[in-house]
């Protein structure tokens, strides 16, 4: 018997930004969580968005803070940690690919 395995994809791009319910959906996480991403400053919505000011439906997000919310998803639910630990995990991250992509042009 064979099996068949499925994928989906969402394209995302700052000129098509996710609401806050395709961000929610996009991490596999409930709104609440991506709400409590953007008013603990993990993650931000589009520039003209005052965040204070509008209700969270009226948020959009823009494709590198889909990708910033999806990664603190993914090692929150990895390493079973809370959204802080989470957060500084996936900044550590990111600063060991960026001082390894300088190295990469220094040793050139």
């Amino acid at each position: 018997m064979s099996s068949v395995t499925i994928y989906s994809a969402v394209m995302v791009d700052d000129g098509a930004p996710l609401s806050l319910h395709e961000m929610a959906c996009f991490c596999e996480q409930h709104s609440d969580w991506v709400v409590t991403l953007v008013r603990e400053g993990l993650v931000c919505v589009e520039r003209n968005v005052v965040v204070t000011e509008t209700s969270p439906e009226e948020w959009l997000f823009a494709s590198a803070a889909a990708a910033r919310a999806r990664q603190i998803a993914r090692v929150q639910r990895d390493f079973d940690v809370n959204l802080d630990a989470a957060a500084l995990m996936v900044d550590l991250m990111n600063e060991v690919r960026e001082l390894r992509a300088q190295l990469e042009v220094y040793q050139k």
